[in-house]
């Protein structure tokens, strides 16, 4: 690219990033993982505030920052030639400036470059919309030089303070009330930013196109696009259910189960959606066991999944396992019953049960799967995550178990 002309893409995209809005401030402690001095690598599907996210940084760049786009289309032609130019355009800057890279994935060879900004001891931040490309080039050519952030769709209490509602916990059974309608609200609104301002359908939709086609279909040349965008959608549709990759290649008329795993492994690496492996202490028993689908976001899900009426039972199970995949590794539980969620924590292994609503119908159901996995865990608390009951019970072996609302569990209310 001509040197004027990189320029003027600069300028402007850092007025149209200096007009964006701050937005709602993000739950990530970036702050001190900058004093770190390594790369921060935030990674996230497409349209989840990464790119508010530095926005966000930029207001507390005290040296000044930089800031640039790859995934421009003005950018067509760019070669690796071009981050000289880049290096001598931001040649006048201050040398604790922040430099903020926008879908860094998108631009030739750049993790050589940002090796040689952090040679010269720059402050980079950048932002990727695939863990895959992002995992495999930085660990090859930048160990030990960066850390990785992952961004979802607003969590609850951040769907909390963006809709200006108290975090806190209600004081009376009037504010009770709303945060409960509150927390049925985000089940089935979901988190992304760009939807919950303009409550229009169609923008999750073409983000759910845009992943498929862009992320996925043209960076992999799949050639069964059709078959591909029906697999996604099933899977959309079917949140908290087992899958088999070989009854998924029979029913959607793929070549081969292998093809099934390879195009779910495409839509994880774009965070579209999710596979929750069975908990074991082999490995390999874990990996040929059945494992359950979980999509990014009960909106967009929402939005694309053909349902005749909304599952409110898997969309608070759905909720419930994406605020603990930020948290870290998830599990679930399967023998004689089965518990929906196994997460560990420095004092051991915690269970976890999800239910719309107890009932004498399910209790049992529910509690024995639990006891189940808190035996088999020698977990001596498990908790049952409801939309609003609140309680605690007893198993036979005397140990207890937590029944607690949705909304209070969020927000650390227990």
């Amino acid at each position: 690219m001509e040197l004027t002309r990189l320029e003027l893409l600069i300028k402007d995209q850092r007025q149209e990033f200096l007009a964006k809005s701050p937005g709602t401030l993000r739950e990530v402690n970036w702050l001190d993982l900058l004093t770190l001095g390594r790369i921060f690598v935030i990674t996230g599907i497409r349209r989840s505030g990464k790119s508010t996210l530095l926005r966000q940084m930029a207001e507390s760049a005290e040296n000044g920052f930089t800031y640039f786009n790859f995934d421009d289309i003005r950018l067509s032609g760019f070669t690796m030639e071009d981050y000289n130019h880049l290096l001598l355009l931001y040649s006048k800057m201050d040398e604790n400036a922040f430099f903020l890279f926008d879908e860094i994935q998108m631009a030739p060879s750049w993790e050589r470059f940002l090796r040689r900004l952090s040679d010269m001891g720059c402050t980079i931040i950048v932002t990727g919309s695939n863990s895959s490309i992002l995992s495999d080039e930085l660990g090859s050519h930048l160990t030990g030089r960066y850390l990785k952030q992952e961004l979802y769709p607003f969590s609850f209490t951040e769907y909390l303070s963006y809709i200006g509602m108290s975090k806190t916990g209600p004081e009376s059974t009037r504010e009770t009330a709303e945060i409960v309608k509150h927390s049925m609200d985000y089940l089935e609104t979901g988190g992304f930013p760009e939807y919950l301002k303009h409550s229009r359908r169609e923008l999750l939709e073409q983000t759910f196109r845009d992943i498929l086609l862009r992320d996925i279909i043209a960076r992999h040349g799949i050639q069964e696009k059709q078959s591909m965008l029906d697999l996604a959608l099933y899977l959309m549709s079917i949140s908290g259910n087992k899958i088999s990759y070989g009854k998924l290649a029979v029913n959607l008329g793929f070549k081969s189960a292998t093809s099934v795993k390879e195009y779910l492994g495409y839509m994880e690496d774009v965070y579209l959606l999710f596979q929750l492996r069975r908990f074991a202490w082999s490995l390999k028993r874990s990996m040929l066991s059945p494992r359950k689908i979980y999509p990014i976001d009960n909106g967009m899900s929402g939005s694309v999944a053909f349902s005749i009426s909304p599952d409110y039972g898997h969309k608070l199970e759905t909720a419930v396992f994406i605020e603990l995949k930020r948290q870290g590794e998830v599990w679930y539980y399967s023998n004689r019953g089965e518990c929906d969620f196994i997460t560990k924590s420095n004092t051991g292994y915690r269970c976890i049960q999800v239910c719309w609503h107890l009932d004498d119908e399910n209790i049992n159901r529910e509690l024995n799967g639990l006891s189940e996995a808190m035996d088999f865990f020698k977990a001596e608390e498990g908790t049952i995550i409801t939309i609003n009951q609140e309680d605690s019970k007893g198993t036979e072996a005397g140990k207890k178990v937590k029944i607690i609302p949705f909304w209070r569990w969020m927000l650390k209310i227990v």
